[in-house]
């Protein structure tokens, strides 16, 4: 772990050249990362309001984001043909200075906080050279920059003029140093040497005299930083088997581990009041997001969160593609995908929860449930967009909340749950509903106290199957569509929920808690035999049939976070096909 964290999160300044990035091909997944570096590498704005981080959400590359300390406001800030690397405010607070191999080689770039006037500072050597120049980091005073470079031979500590000129070499090893910060009084920089074998945190003046190794214990240490009071360094070591800050006098005394837990924390930053720090650790599932702790180890607190739900799959009419939603951009958006989990399509952007889309019969339209243009909680209208999003219309609006719309095997009528506000604090009165396709001939389908939830077509459009809890708990009914009559299902002393029809009817898959769980089960409708198809994942929303009846997809939730799986009919095949759980694309 350790090995791998350094190398290639850190110092980099190795002989080796960088491993070139291959140009994007946008139908193909994101190729796997060896670790899953989601949001590292934060530094903090000069007024202690916002934190600007790499990340690699958006893979193959990693570009520079910003956020306000809160988790609120996240943008990407750049959007290059390459990696965007190792941020640094400067002290002004107008400038950002980070690291790319946008350009082939690794070079030092500056930008606006807002994304406009990016610079080029560095020019080191060309698409196939082994040079670089990496790990900027400003001086308090705003007039220097320190990184490191292979320029002359091992990577050693430079510092230029903040407009790139004057460069001039600071370190000589051979054994590799990089990874420099300047002291708030700009009279020391303190950097990562591995000058005897072992990796330590070293203090060495701007013009290369009195070298001071700072940390020298068995295991690594580095990325030492001074607090902007000067009073403390803060760095990273694995000196107790683990990664994790740590905080000391600036003389070395009252030594404390601040995180000292089984996860790996590292590349920290000071906030400007000398109170806090930001890092970055694999905490939350093993993907690394960013933290904020006090400098005295109390009050850790995630800032960034990269997991986002993918929920409510269905198939296109050809089987070729999956319309889902998700909010791996944020709130609830509708997205499409390719039936492996390939090349997803965002299609709507509005506030609010755009949720249970269906492609309609011809698969050239896409209806779904959306509350915009709703101030108001609980007003949710129905929608129909093109299947690439454009022109979304309302097809369907009432004072109420109607979703979960299911076409008719002949796509002539949509039937759909209508939710009524109960008195305060009770929730919704669910029905199920008609409109036929033009959005006319409404009708009511249910009018009891059942709560009537999530309907499914019979093959034939004679009879609609949905779940209710006239007793206290769910269970399946069916309806027949021209009299209206209703009766049991499916009887059981479990909770019985989301039925869907398979296309020769033979079949209906739903989900239970009849083991414990909530599993996908198989019922065959003419022997009554139900058999279970998953275990050991929550599965939610209604399944969705491929046209062969071969294929069931369905989204279910592992650690809180939905995602979209796939199961062949007789309970084999169990494929993901999203990541929203570890935060990937």
């Amino acid at each position: 772990m350790l090995t791998f964290l350094l190398a290639t999160a850190v110092l980099a300044f190795a002989a080796a050249p960088p491993t070139p990035t291959p140009t994007p091909n946008p139908s193909a997944p994101a190729p796997a990362a060896p670790m899953n570096f989601l949001n590292i590498n934060p530094a903090w704005s000069p007024d202690g309001r916002r934190l600007v981080f790499q990340s690699d959400r958006d893979r193959p590359y990693t570009q520079l984001w910003i956020i306000d300390l809160d988790g609120t406001g996240e943008r990407r800030l750049t959007r290059s043909g390459g990696d965007d690397t190792h941020p640094s405010w400067s002290p002004d607070g107008d400038w950002i200075v980070f690291d790319s191999n946008r350009d082939g080689a690794w070079n030092i770039y500056v930008i606006r906080p807002d994304g406009t006037d990016e610079k080029r500072l560095t020019h080191r050597g060309d698409s196939n050279s082994e040079e670089f120049a990496r790990h900027p980091a400003w001086s308090a005073n705003g007039r220097w920059i320190v990184f490191d470079s292979d320029r002359d031979g091992d990577g050693e500590v430079y510092i230029m003029d903040s407009d790139g000129g004057n460069v001039t070499r600071v370190t000589r090893s051979v054994g590799g140093d990089g990874h420099g910060a300047w002291t708030p009084d700009g009279k020391e920089i303190i950097f990562t040497g591995k000058r005897d074998g072992n990796q330590d945190v070293w203090s060495v003046q701007p013009d290369g005299k009195n070298v001071r190794r700072l940390t020298d214990l068995p295991g690594p240490d580095g990325s030492g930083e001074v607090s902007p009071d000067g009073r403390r360094i803060a760095f990273y070591s694995e000196r107790d088997g683990d990664g994790d800050i740590y905080v000391m006098d600036r003389d070395g005394s009252n030594l404390k581990n601040i995180t000292n837990d089984k996860a790996t924390q590292y590349e920290l930053a000071w906030s400007p009041d000398s109170r806090r720090i930001a890092y970055y650790s694999d905490a939350p599932g093993g993907r690394f997001e960013l933290f904020v702790i006090d400098a005295d180890g109390k009050n850790a607190r995630q800032v960034t969160n990269s997991a986002y739900d993918n929920s409510f799959p269905q198939w296109s009419p050809d089987g070729s593609r999956i319309v889902f939603a998700s909010t791996r951009d944020g709130d609830y958006e509708i997205y499409t995908m390719a039936a492996d989990g390939t090349d997803a399509r965002r299609l709507t952007g509005s506030p609010g929860r755009d949720a249970h889309p269906a492609y309609m019969p011809d698969g050239k339209r896409i209806i779904f449930q959306s509350p915009r243009d709703h101030a108001e909680e609980g007003q949710v209208d129905l929608w129909i967009m093109d299947a690439d999003g454009k022109n979304p219309k309302r097809f369907l609006a009432s004072p109420a909340f109607n979703g979960v719309p299911i076409l008719s095997p002949d796509g002539k009528w949509i039937a759909f749950m209508r939710g009524t506000r109960k008195p305060e604090g009770q929730g919704y009165q669910w029905d199920i509903y008609l409109v036929d396709a033009g959005g006319g001939g409404l009708r009511r389908l249910t009018s009891n106290a059942w709560s009537s939830q999530v309907p499914t077509w019979s093959p034939d459009g004679k009879r609609i199957v949905f779940f209710a809890n006239p007793e206290g708990r769910d269970q399946l009914f069916e309806m027949d569509v021209a009299s209206g009559a209703v009766r049991p299902f499916l009887r059981s002393d479990a909770v019985d929920q989301t039925p869907s029809f398979s296309p020769d009817g033979r079949f209906v898959a739903f989900v239970s808690s009849r083991d414990g769980g909530r599993d996908l089960y198989l019922l065959e409708v003419s022997s009554g035999n139900v058999k279970r198809l998953t275990s050991g994942i929550a599965v939610w929303a209604q399944p969705s049939w491929s046209k062969d009846g071969r294929r069931i997809l369905f989204s279910a939730e592992t650690g809180e976070i939905h995602d979209v799986y796939v199961v062949q009919s007789d309970g084999t095949g169990l494929t993901r096909l999203t990541k929203g759980s570890e935060g990937l694309r």
